[in-house]
């Protein structure tokens, strides 16, 4: 049965049989030991909440946990079967640690490979309508030619590998980032995945931001939806410079024996930034012919540490962000993968005194048109800079800054341009 809440997104109600989890008993069993190994004494609706299962599950298991002598009732109210209390015998004990060997994960029971890779189809950004007003609106907060604000808005549109380029300071990351905000309507991630009884964790608090807590306050008696499930807004994920090869596999911790999701599978339904692109550990060309496939076909195929690969959905916008010059990042097979290539300019004169117009009006400096045209003229024409769009910012809020110490009005003035300028600029 399906539920929609008021996030808007179609729930499936919490399995009430360990069948319709479509999990295996034992691996259920071996989450219920591993916390409470780390849990002790505690009860059975405890369990339930930290395994995000319905209670009538939790019951099973740990009914079976009980045959199989591995746990024990230490007591309870006598009031519901919820509030019984269970701790490990010594046989769960060393069954427990023994799991913990296999997989050191501790947490919500993942979901089926097959049921995520039905919601991720279900809810694709492909299915989305990506409005043209909604676009300009993510983009509204720089100063931008009107071509270019077309052509990001295309591409975009099309849901293509896109290459954001030009000088360092005009904004193309923040153009990026702008975009992902118009991202609309929520979805559903699993906390974890479950593939060949290995437990890959999914729900990344960094990259996810989870919109409807359905999570019961006092552990309430019955759960409604499945709680292995998160409401979410369509991630945006971020990548820079610290971006290295095994982020685009799954990432086991060898000590804590955890498989972590890739930055491609934590970003689908949603969209992929990937900025200072040519300048990771990795290098461009290694990037683009990992995602050769996944960039054509929608489709990524990972590896578990045994060697066994499986197939995933690529369903995320590749959003690529670099200032260096395209031909110097890969060869022209690889940024053929890269459909759309769009230069960020630099401002012209009538660009430039309009953001300069605007971050004075953000910083409440007082704008003055002369001073505006000051700055331009004695430290831009003539080859001395080139404008950049990041430079009214910064040179408007040095201003501010030594206005608040010297406790003195804000203003854009010759004087106070020149001040500024004279920590700025190398």
């Amino acid at each position: 049965m399906l539920e929609t809440p008021v996030s808007g997104v179609e729930r499936q109600q919490a399995p009430s049989t360990v069948a319709a989890t479509g999990l295996d008993l034992g691996l259920l069993a071996d989450l219920a030991l591993k916390a409470l190994y780390f849990g002790g004494n505690i009860e059975q609706i405890e369990i339930s909440h930290r395994l995000a299962l319905s209670p009538n599950v939790t019951a099973d298991v740990m009914e079976f946990l009980r045959r199989e002598r591995l746990s024990e009732v230490t007591g309870g109210n006598g009031r519901s079967e919820g509030r019984l209390r269970y701790s490990l015998t010594s046989a769960g004990i060393e069954r427990a640690v023994a799991a913990l060997a296999i997989s050191g994960y501790v947490g919500p029971a993942p979901v089926p490979l097959q049921e995520y890779i039905a919601q991720v189809r279900k809810q694709s950004i492909f299915h989305v309508d990506l409005a043209r007003d909604d676009l300009e609106a993510g983009l509204e907060h720089l100063v931008l030619p009107r071509k270019t604000i077309d052509l990001i808005g295309q591409a975009m549109s099309s849901r293509r590998a896109t290459l954001l380029y030009g000088a360092s300071g005009n904004g193309k990351t923040s153009a990026a980032i702008g975009l992902g905000t118009t991202l609309p309507g929520h979805i559903l991630i699993p906390q974890a995945v479950e593939v060949m009884r290995e437990i890959i964790q999914l729900y990344d608090p960094s990259s996810h931001e989870i919109v409807e807590d359905d999570e019961p306050s006092e552990f309430a008696s019955r759960a409604i939806y499945d709680r292995r499930w998160v409401v979410i807004k369509r991630p945006v994920v971020f990548a820079a410079g610290e971006l290295a090869a095994n982020h685009l596999e799954l990432m086991l911790d060898k000590v804590h024996k955890t498989y972590e999701a890739p930055i491609q599978m934590k970003a689908n339904g949603g969209m992929m930034i990937i900025d200072d692109f040519g300048r990771q550990r990795l290098d461009a060309s290694y990037l683009l012919n990992r995602w050769v496939i996944p960039l054509e076909r929608q489709i990524d195929y990972l590896s578990l540490h045994s060697g066994a690969r499986f197939e995933v959905p690529f369903d995320a916008i590749p959003m690529f962000v670099s200032n260096l010059d395209p031909s110097t990042l890969a060869d022209e097979a690889f940024l053929r993968r890269i459909r759309y290539k769009i230069e960020i300019p630099s401002p012209d004169r009538k660009l430039f005194l309009e953001i300069l117009r605007r971050e004075c009006e953000q910083q409440e400096v007082a704008y003055e048109e002369a001073a505006a045209n000051y700055f331009i003229d004695n430290y831009f024409v003539g080859g001395k800079h080139e404008m950049r769009g990041c430079h009214p910012r910064d040179i408007v809020q040095a201003i501010a800054d030594a206005a608040r110490y010297r406790g003195a009005d804000r203003a854009l003035t010759s004087d106070t341009i020149d001040d500024a300028y004279e920590h700025y600029f190398v």
